[in-house]
């Protein structure tokens, strides 16, 4: 710290109040010692840090780990970390703030190099310490308005705009979409993308179902509940992500509807069982080993000093993957 402090032209207490995201330094000194701490390569030690250790820690914060989205994202940032001598510590918060926040703090006092978060909701506020201090940020599945941080998403708009047109060249002009957690915001996207086919598709009726999750009993109930107040009116539905999908299925199949004969489905994310429902699904890919493999390489990048200045926001592209959930009716 003594040596920051000589290279920066600081007081040991600036350098200190910079690493702990102190505001009552400016923006010109925070700089100064940050461009010192990475020049020096010097690591900030944490009380729970052994001194024999020089792995760099890096925290994942996501959800949760039920299904299989963040799974394998997981899974592939502790396979990139661990090849480049990182160690990861995973955080599941579950979807509530207050816990986001506990551990963001945590994270924070725990001197973690850098952090790779998923779908905040606890508010940007909240990273600020990390931003003050110079942890470097990667997010995950979560749009930042402000470019504060390199992120990785994929283009749930596009992919929702993939899936309207094909059911679209497929004759279905009525659809149910199975609706995602409004605080989701990739769910929030894919919404998004639906209402920009429609700006372009009058003649097309999307009905959005009462309930909303990623679960199965989400696209259960979603299922249910219209069914049960307006009556088979759509041809085909859209659910958010292949969980809920199967919650539909089992929901059409206890009204005595069939897929795709009485009812078409298309589901998102190309889940691994996908393939194997009956009939298989048709879905929309989105590539998760990549997610996590680009998050951990741009965090990495950042805190070994690497690569652009200049805040990276990557999107990936999705795909639709056709299998035999969908009933061609512009035949008839």
């Amino acid at each position: 710290m003594k040596d920051v402090a000589n290279l920066a032209g600081v007081s040991i207490a600036t350098v200190s109040r910079v690493i702990n995201g102190a505001k009552n330094v400016s923006e010109e000194t925070r700089r100064r010692v940050i461009r010192a701490i990475k020049s020096l390569g010097y690591k900030p030690m944490p009380a729970l840090r052994k001194s024999a250790e020089l792995l760099y820690n890096i925290g994942v914060l996501v959800p949760d780990l039920r299904g299989y989205h963040y799974n394998e994202i997981v899974m592939a940032i502790e396979d990139y970390a661990s090849k480049n001598d990182f160690e990861t510590l995973i955080s599941i918060p579950k979807m509530l703030p207050e816990e986001e926040q506990h551990v963001l703090d945590q994270f924070f006092k725990r001197k973690i190099d850098g952090v790779i978060l998923a779908e905040l909701y606890t508010g940007v506020k909240y990273l600020e310490p990390f931003l003050k201090s110079g942890v470097p940020l990667v997010a995950v599945d979560y749009n930042i308005e402000e470019i504060l941080c390199d992120s990785v998403n994929v283009d749930n708009v596009g992919g929702a705009v993939i899936v309207m047109n094909y059911l679209y060249s497929k004759g279905h002009r009525r659809i149910l979409y199975l609706r995602g957690p409004q605080i989701s915001p990739a769910a929030v996207h894919r919404e998004k993308g639906i209402r920009k086919f429609l700006d372009r598709h009058k003649d097309v009726e999307v009905y959005m179902s009462e309930s909303e999750g990623y679960n199965p009993e989400d696209g259960y109930d979603g299922v249910s509940r219209h069914l049960n107040k307006h009556g088979l009116n759509f041809t085909a539905i859209f659910s958010v992500n292949d969980w809920s999908a199967i919650g539909a299925i089992a929901a059409l199949k206890e009204h005595g509807l069939e897929v795709p004969d009485d009812v078409s489905i298309v589901g998102f994310d190309n889940a691994p069982y996908s393939a194997y429902l009956t009939p298989p699904l048709t879905t929309v890919h989105q590539p998760r080993w990549e997610i996590g493999q680009t998050a951990a390489q741009l965090l990495i990048e950042r805190i070994l000093g690497r690569g652009s200045r200049i805040a990276r926001n990557v999107i990936l592209p999705t795909k639709l993957i056709e299998r035999n959930s969908v009933k061609d009716i512009a035949k008839r």
